[in-house]
């Protein structure tokens, strides 16, 4: 729906992308004609040199790929993009304009529930890496903030800022205070020097 998107699929017309999950017996073949993606499935070992454009890796590898973290999947082991580089550039772009259904489209390969039930797990993994990624930060700042000392605490900082902003505050007043008496003593000083 998106006008980027259509114009993607314009510049893209005529050209293919093959995505190959290492394990699976099939591939995915999508091919952009009129303006629109086509999707077939292509057994697994067929002619690759047919697609410019050649995207390969572990299942859960293709699973991030297609769930949106496209800048970081092609780091993670066994994935693997290959072909003209501008083409696979305007491929990553139109995915990530187009949102696909990762289960509908894993589920025509592999059967709607295996599709459910990877996806599923695939979250969970993902919901469980990221909790236990926090639940490791968070630990390891108060090991280093109660146990060994090595920082410090946050209630402590804060208190020790709010004293260091206090004192400031105390500061600028005598300061001020300072500067007002001075001024009083000087005025003070000429009015007795005066008649």
């Amino acid at each position: 729906a998106s006008p980027r998107a259509r114009e993607l699929c314009l510049a893209l017309d005529g050209r293919r992308l093959l995505i190959s999950a290492t394990g699976v017996p099939v591939q995915l073949l999508l091919t952009v004609s009129a303006g629109s993606l086509r999707c077939e499935r292509v057994p697994a070992g067929g002619d690759q040199g047919a697609a410019d454009v050649n995207v390969s890796g572990s299942p859960l590898a293709l699973l991030a790929l297609a769930g949106g973290d496209l800048d970081a999947a092609p780091a993670s082991a066994g994935l693997g993009i290959s072909g003209d580089d501008a083409l696979a550039r305007q491929f990553r772009e139109l995915a990530r304009l187009l949102r696909p259904n990762v289960e509908t489209l894993l589920g025509r390969t592999v059967g709607r529930m295996n599709a459910h039930l990877a996806v599923r797990a695939f979250t969970h993994v993902n919901e469980w890496g990221r909790a236990a990624g926090a639940s490791l930060l968070r630990n390891s700042a108060e090991y280093l903030a109660h146990e060994s000392r090595d920082l410090v605490s946050r209630a402590e900082a804060e208190s020790f800022l709010g004293g260091v902003e206090a004192l400031r505050a105390q500061l600028q007043r005598a300061e001020a205070r300072a500067t007002s008496l001075h001024a009083h003593l000087e005025l003070l000083e000429t009015q007795q020097a005066g008649p």
